[in-house]
């Protein structure tokens, strides 16, 4: 193998928000930018809870937020300051997929963030593929539109089993690495389920592997 260990999973995909990127308070990119542009991050907390009551779609969620950013003007320019001065990469997180990619194996994101957080924080990024929501721009900076993503929650097993199917890989050679309730689904349809640093209880009970500290490079033995 030429020095390289041979990889144990041909798919790895990731969560975002507190297991490639972090905040010190453990806020997510949603939080982080209704604080920034409504001065609190409640708004986006109470349409949590109105999505998991079913009270609004997932979609409405996205568009209430991301709307509520552009009618108080937010530009690209200052998300991308207030996601570079709150957000940073987990430490490893570089290195891991570097080495996972080395391995050979397929890389994908599936997360409820935004991709402009991989854009300001991980621009070179391995990532063969990126299921997440998006945000539109329009020549001036300022947000022209958005489109909600349909993996997330739930939806983020059938991203999984979307690329497996795709890449003709096999659901047990398939390995997810999330933190949080959102990552559930996944991490059950997975081979192989990381919870790194997780928040959730019901994740940390459905993943085979529980980790927990400051480096991402502690999966890579289980990869």
């Amino acid at each position: 193998m030429n020095g390289v260990t041979p990889r144990r999973y041909d798919l790895v995909c990731f969560d975002v928000d507190g297991t490639l990127v972090e905040h010190a308070e453990d806020k997510v990119i949603w939080q982080v930018l209704t604080r920034r542009f409504l001065g609190d991050d409640a708004p986006n907390e109470n349409r949590y809870l109105a999505y998991k009551a079913g009270r609004i779609s997932y979609a409405d969620w996205v568009a209430l937020d991301v709307g509520d950013w552009q009618r108080c003007g937010a530009t690209r320019e200052q998300i991308v300051a207030s996601l570079s001065a709150e957000l940073r990469l987990v430490d490893g997180a570089r290195e891991t997929l570097a080495i996972l990619k080395q391995r050979g194996a397929k890389l994908a994101v599936i997360s409820g963030t935004l991709d402009i957080a991989l854009d300001t924080l991980f621009p070179d990024h391995p990532f063969d593929d990126v299921f997440c929501n998006r945000i539109e721009f329009a020549a001036d900076g300022a947000i022209s539109g958005w489109q909600a993503t349909a993996y997330d929650m739930d939806g983020k097993a059938d991203a999984l089993r979307l690329i497996a199917a795709r890449e003709n890989v096999s659901l047990d050679r398939c390995a997810f690495v999330g933190d949080h309730l959102n990552d559930l689904a996944a991490a059950r349809a997975a081979g192989l389920a990381i919870a790194f640093n997780p928040k959730s209880p019901e994740l940390e009970a459905a993943a085979q592997v529980v980790l927990r500290g400051p480096d991402l490079r502690v999966i890579l033995e289980h990869l």
